[in-house]
């Protein structure tokens, strides 16, 4: 302790130069004013809600273009095979095509069943006219 401080009631030290307490003020403002700015910050709901919309599109955004990109390169290796094998590659396509409706038979039902009423209502339209 030095001789310009001295102990309060509660045991923290005190500068006794009114200088040393303004400068001490000006401290406890200064951090008072970054933690009222941080809370505010944190408060505010709408400007965190846009800033997360913001981050979820340009994550999807990315997604998306990868997959595009994905999908090209699949594209292309697809119609080299196609050239080259045409047949194996037929072949190999409705294998695939069997053994995912084995596995996962709800989709394929279901997506025949929209080709049948999609079927049926351009039937009927037809007859109308």
């Amino acid at each position: 302790m030095t001789a310009t401080e001295s102990h309060s009631a509660n045991g923290h030290s005190q500068a006794a130069d009114p200088d040393a307490l303004r400068a001490e003020i000006a401290r406890t403002r200064a951090g008072l004013g970054e933690t009222v700015e941080a809370l505010a910050a944190r408060a505010d709901v709408k400007t965190r809600a846009q800033e997360a919309v913001h981050s979820s599109v340009e994550t999807a955004k990315l997604r998306m273009r990868e997959g595009v990109e994905q999908m090209a390169v699949n594209a292309a290796y697809a119609r080299r095979e196609l050239r080259t094998h045409p047949r194996l590659t037929v072949q190999n396509g409705m294998r695939r095509m069997l053994d995912s409706a084995r596995e996962r038979p709800a989709p394929w039902v279901v997506g025949s069943a929209l080709l049948v009423l999609a079927a049926l209502v351009g039937f009927r339209n037809r007859r109308e006219y």
